[in-house]
Order: structure tokens, then C-alpha cells, then sequence
């Protein structure tokens, strides 16, 4: 279904204009099974028991599995439900660089190095489809870098966080490690009993798994039997792209003529966006653009992210807003940011943030309604994104993995899910996810007087590696 007629059925003639207009999958859903979860302890339990309940697929995809207990628990009860049922049909997609990069834990007392590889291993001897998927942007004479641990992770990285077990969907932006499960606060959306959803999702980790790395049971790696264009190989990067994206491209219009159907406003559907621009695929960024520009009138819109950097194109749209509803963005304060004291260079990453949301400051003007909050909750760090919107007659909320900067855009794999309804339980529902978020944040006014100081060759490394934040 193209997003125009979608969006012409719900009365809003105005809210998707493109001349290129989309054609991707559009699913109908009972609203009944959709639920927003609200704490990161509620995620990682859900995520426990619904890998103990499933009987025939667990699909994941995620940035990396981390090493501490908790997700060492996760695995034990992933590799207990794989025995107890050989013919679970098991895949894990993984970034390539930040899976394998190796961190010290305590393992029965004793100190050793782990990664997601490592721990992920006795499940691909068990007959899990383990992969691991490598950026093109490391080919050639950048392949230098790929051997530096976390260097080789500014690049591009995989970022679409898809949690399936059996007919129930996550989709979040959480990762899968004890940060995110204890005192990371993120989005959480459970959409539960719907088949036809969870089963593009996971033909979607299946399709981006086999232009991905293999993981072996001997711990190597190896390109997948039918793909024959490896993305270590600078001359295979131009067929990569192109047959990567046609195989994103089919598989979103496979779906889309199954779920074409006769809808209407009362209605509850949703539909996927990819940001994929290394291989081509920008769903999400044409569909934030014009989003943002065609807001209807008698609405508001709320925006989270974990790293504010818009790109320059989003804030534009923003500032020139012709419709110009009453909007905030929420995202974390300098204490609330994941590198918050972190170790070298890296404490000086919330500061580059700073810099992005003190220039951004600078440009609103009062008449252009936008509130700018930062999330700050003693102990806690902040991760959440999405959008939501409240009109009238219909609410929307765009939830998953993107944070709307420079990064999602150009650099990483994301996957959203746009929900759109009328339904009352639904619209309070998200209402009071957004309440949730905010009540632990402060208005941000005035750049000087609410926001540190950024040292100036802070702001000149923010300024010149913008792309990488």
C-alpha cells in the first residue's frame, strides 16, 4: 500500500506528500494487543519469559549481546529452549564490530574475555543461525581500521533492535545488555498475537543475516551460501549495494501487496520504516521529513533521543515550520548520556552533544513553540527515541531504533514501526509513556544559563566529526 492513499484514508490528505511515494507494508492490528512497557527490569523479564514460552521462532536483532550475568542468563534460557525444542527456528543478527569486541568479566570467579561472539557460540552448535553483519564503509584502504576495537564501530554500525518470539514482537530501542535491563531508561512497544507482523520482521533479520557474516561452530566466519559479494572487498561493494537493496526492496513489496486491503479511519495499523543509506534504502528519513513539515493543525508532537544531533535537513524543517504546533524534545543531559564518565577522550562525548544542542538553542525563536527538556534522573542514563504525535482526530507514534541524527540518517542500519489509531486506551496509553519519560526532566530556556560551557576544541571536534555523532 502507498503511505498517500494510507494517509488519504485517515483524512489527512496533507500529512505524507512525496513525489517518490512509498510502497511498503501497512498492517492492520487490534489495538487490545499493543502495549507500551515502561521500565528497562520489565523489558529484560519480558524478554526472559517469552523465550522460555516459545515454541517456534525466537528472531533477534540487536547492536550486541553484552557479557554480564544478566545476559548470560538470557542465553542459558535461549539454549534451554533450543533443546527442549530442536525445531525452533533460531536466528540473531549481531553488528560485526561491536559483537566481537572483546571485555573482561568474572566468569566462576575467574577473570576472562568475553564477547557476544563467545557467548553466543554453544547456540550456533546447537543449530542457531548466528550473524553478524559487516559495514561496507571499512572496504578497501579503510580496512586498517577494522582492526582497531572500537574505532572500527564510528563508521556504521547495525542498530535495528527486533525482539520476535513466536507472534509476539518487541521492537525498541534497548540493547541486549545489564545497562538496559537496570537503570537505562529506553521505549519498549510489545505488540503481541500478530503473525503477519512478527513474520516480516523476522524475513526482514533473515534478509539482512544473508548479506551478513556467518558464525561458524568452529568460531570463523563465512559469507553466507548465496551471497557471493563480501563486504571486505572494495570491488564488491557497487554489486553489494545494489543486490542488498533490491533484497530489502522485495521483500517490502512482497508485504505489501499481502497485507493490501480496504482500510478506514477506525482503523488501527501500523507499517515499518528502514534507514539503511549505505545500500540506498531512506524510508525513514522521507518519512520524518515530511512528517515534521505537515503536521496537522490541532496537534502536538513530542520527540525523543538519546543524542540530540539532528541533521541539517530536520532542523530546517523544523525552524520553518508553516504549522507551527507546540512541540518538545526530550533527551538526556550531560549526566544522563551513556559516555558520561566514560574513560580518555570518550568523557568528552555528552560536551559534543551540548555543543549540537546549544547551536540548535541559539536558532529557535520564541514564535516557533518548540521546548527543548533534558532527562535527568540521578543514577539513571538516558536512551529513549521515537515520536509522538496527538491530533484530534488520531494519534501516531514512531518508535525503534533511530535517534534522528547524523548517524541513524547516513551511517546505521535502523528499523522503525509507525503506529497509527484512534483508539482511546491506545492514545492515553502513549500519552502516559510520554508523561512517564518527562517527569524526571528540566526545561532548557537559555543556553548559558542551563547548559554548561563546552571547552572550544571540544566544539571543534563536535564541528568537524558531526557526521559520526
Amino acid at each position: 500500500m502507498s503511505l498517500r492513499r494510507l494517509f488519504n484514508t485517515f483524512g489527512q490528505t496533507n500529512l505524507f506528500q512525496c513525489s517518490n511515494d512509498m510502497k511498503i507494508p501497512v498492517f492492520k492490528v487490534n489495538p487490545s494487543n499493543i502495549y507500551a512497557i515502561k521500565t528497562p527490569n520489565e523489558f529484560y523479564q519480558l524478554l526472559l519469559d517469552f523465550t522460555v514460552k516459545s515454541k517456534k521462532r525466537i528472531s533477534i536483532s540487536s547492536l550486541y549481546i553484552g557479557t554480564s550475568h544478566l545476559e548470560h542468563d538470557l542465553v542459558n534460557k535461549i539454549y534451554e529452549t533450543k533443546i527442549k525444542n530442536s525445531n525452533l527456528d533460531l536466528d540473531i543478527l549481531l553488528d560485526y564490530n561491536r559483537a566481537t569486541r572483546e571485555t573482561i568479566t568474572k566468569v566462576d570467579g575467574q577473570l576472562q574475555k568475553e564477547s557476544s561472539k563467545s557467548i553466543l557460540l554453544p547456540l550456533v552448535q546447537r543449530g542457531a543461525n548466528v550473524n553478524f553483519y559487516l559495514t561496507l564503509k571499512l572496504s578497501g584502504w579503510r580496512t586498517w581500521i577494522q582492526k582497531r576495537p572500537k574505532w572500527n564501530e564510528l563508521s556504521s554500525l547495525h542498530h535495528m533492535k527486533l525482539y520476535i518470539f513466536d507472534d509476539n514482537l518487541i521492537i525498541s530501542g534497548a540493547n541486549l545488555s545489564d545497562t538496559y535491563f537496570t537503570n537505562r531508561q529506553d521505549r519498549y512497544v510489545l505488540i503481541r498475537d500478530s503473525s503477519l507482523v512478527c513474520d516480516y520482521f523476522q524475513q526482514l533479520i533473515k534478509e539482512v543475516s544473508n548479506f551478513s557474516l556467518t558464525l561458524n561452530d568452529d568460531g570463523n566466519f563465512n559469507l553466507n551460501r548465496e551471497w557471493k559479494y563480501d563486504p571486505r572487498k572494495y570491488s564488491h561493494q557497487k554489486l553489494f549495494r545494489t543486490c542488498a537493496q533490491n533484497k530489502i526492496r522485495a521483500l517490502n513489496e512482497k508485504f505489501s501487496n499481502i497485507t493490501e486491503a480496504n482500510l478506514n479511519e477506525k482503523d488501527t495499523v501500523m507499517f515499518p520504516l528502514l534507514q539503511m543509506k549505505s545500500i540506498g534504502i531512506n524510508d525513514e528519513e522521507q518519512f520524518t521529513s515530511n512528517l515534521i513539515e505537515n503536521c496537522p493543525e490541532q496537534s502536538v508532537m513530542h520527540m525523543a533521543t538519546g543524542y540530540f544531533n539532528l541533521t541539517k535537513t530536520y532542523q530546517m524543517i523544523l525552524l520553518n515550520r508553516i504549522n507551527k504546533i507546540p512541540m518538545s524534545i526530550l533527551m538526556a543531559s550531560e549526566e544522563a548520556n551513556g559516555f558520561f564518565e566514560g574513560n580518555g577522550i570518550l568523557q568528552y562525548i555528552p560536551l559534543v552533544y551540548t555543543h549540537y544542542v546549544r547551536i540548535f538553542l541559539q536558532r529557535i525563536r520564541k514564535e516557533q513553540n518548540i521546548n527543548i527538556l533534558y532527562y535527568n534522573r540521578p543514577s539513571w542514563s538516558f536512551h529513549a527515541k521515537g515520536i509522538w504525535l496527538f491530533g484530534s482526530r488520531y494519534f501516531l507514534t514512531v518508535i525503534g531504533s533511530t535517534n534522528f541524527g547524523y548517524r541513524s540518517v547516513y551511517r546505521d542500519n535502523e528499523a522503525q514501526l509507525v503506529i497509527l489509531s484512534n483508539d482511546e486506551r491506545l492514545r492515553e496509553m502513549f500519552r502516559d509513556e510520554h508523561r512517564y519519560l518527562v517527569t524526571d526532566s528540566r526545561a532548557i530556556l537559555d543556553k548559558d544559563h542551563d547548559l554548561p560551557k563546552v571547552p572550544f576544541w571540544v566544539s571543534c571536534f563536535a564541528t568537524l566529526f558531526r557526521s559520526y555523532f
